[in-house]
């Protein structure tokens, strides 16, 4: 797997600082290659809302969708407590056999809520 990553400076700096520190090496773009024993695939919120009968709606997403992660051209933020990152991941081969963490539970200071999303996997 490639791992593109990109620092990213500080949203609250003025727009002429931000240029300037992007031409520096730090925030320059860096490929690293890595082996991986499985995937970990992020689904999308669960809707706040119910539905108009006021039940509550669970939503479905394709697995095609959450494996678009991986293919090389979509960026995900990542955020440390000082600094911020910009990733993007590229499958360069596939191995026999693959093994999905589809990360449904989402821990917050109060309690641990679960995902509902159902993933939809293709029969053929």
């Amino acid at each position: 797997m490639r791992i593109f990553t990109k620092k990213l400076p500080h949203p609250d700096l003025p727009a002429e600082e931000k240029a300037q520190l992007l031409q520096n090496a730090e925030y320059q773009e860096l490929m690293v290659e890595s082996p991986f024993m499985y995937l970990t695939l992020d689904l999308p919120t669960a809707p706040l809302y119910k539905d108009e009968k006021e039940q509550l709606i669970i939503p479905q997403v394709p697995l095609f969708s959450i494996l678009a992660k991986f293919n090389g051209a979509t960026e995900k933020e990542y955020k440390t407590y000082k600094e911020n990152f910009l990733k993007r991941f590229q499958l360069t081969r596939l191995p026999p056999y693959l093994i999905f963490c589809i990360k449904r539970f989402t821990k917050n200071n109060f309690f641990v809520e679960k995902n509902p999303t159902i993933v939809n996997f293709p029969i053929t």
